[in-house]
């Protein structure tokens, strides 16, 4: 198959690389990836003024052989449309595969991801896509914390662009950070989970006597007066299953639509 390998951390990231060696055992293999902090910008754009570069690198090295790398200076959603729309147009993949991000997306901490936002794009492209993402560590995993991740989504990619998902619809794939790939206990299936992230804003002064707001992310349920029950996915999440949860674009609540028409007095 041609697989497009997209990342938002850098061409020599592990996450990337390691992914890269695994899929290209069997594989056509393309990457790209951005320079520059990347993280949490959704599905952000860069609209007209604001140029969308990259740089073909010719000596990138996968498994010994030199297989085609970009590095991009934009938005993670400009990154996923040049390539799709522009440089892959005559050689369209059959799968994109975002990742691995070093932090996982399981709440609503989805419409801010990059990741997420990367296959959701490719997604809107009608091309299936994977988002997949392992447990967050400050500097990132080594290759060899990785390789079972990499080993799954590799043993899984088939599967993965054959799935008849409706064409709005990607999936995000949260895996656990094990020794080998036999430590994984299976893969179950959930929704998006209830617990979540929310942005406290801690207030500060400088040095000259201005005040400031520092952002930190704290668990939703980490309050006492928030009760928050999670569901399936994190509880199996914890004892080592992968979870992979198919998710849409389109944001329009179904349920209350019909109910709303007829209220509405025209």
């Amino acid at each position: 198959m041609n697989i497009l390998i997209a990342n938002v951390r850098n061409l020599e990231a592990p996450e990337l690389k390691v992914l890269a060696g695994e899929l290209a055992k069997k594989h056509t293999v393309t990457v790209c990836s951005l320079e520059g902090p990347s993280r949490q910008k959704g599905n952000a754009f860069s609209y007209s003024g604001f140029p969308i570069k990259f740089k073909q690198v010719s000596n990138y090295m996968v498994n010994g052989s030199r297989i085609p790398a970009y590095k991009f200076q934009g938005t993670p959603a400009d990154m996923i449309s040049v390539m799709l729309g522009n440089i892959m147009r005559h050689r369209k993949p059959q799968i994109v595969i975002c990742g691995i991000s070093n932090g996982i997306s399981l709440g609503t901490d989805v419409f801010c991801s990059s990741n997420i936002g990367m296959a959701m794009q490719a997604a809107f492209s009608n091309v299936p896509s994977v988002a997949v993402g392992v447990p967050m560590q400050i500097g990132g995993h080594s290759e060899a914390e990785l390789l079972p991740a990499a080993q799954f989504i590799a043993k899984n990619v088939e599967k993965f662009a054959k799935a008849k998902l409706p064409t709005d619809t990607f999936l995000n794939v949260t895996i656990p950070i094990v020794k080998q790939y036999d430590d994984f206990q299976g893969v179950g299936i959930s929704s998006m989970d209830n617990l979540t992230k929310m942005t406290r804003y801690l207030e500060k002064v400088d040095c000259k006597g201005n005040k400031y707001y520092w952002a930190q992310l704290v668990d939703r349920d980490s309050s006492a007066k928030t009760v928050v029950a999670p569901t399936a996915g994190m509880a199996y999440f914890k004892k080592n299953y992968i979870i992979m949860a198919p998710l849409t674009y389109n944001c329009t609540d179904m349920t209350h639509l019909a109910e709303m028409q007829k209220e509405v007095v025209k």
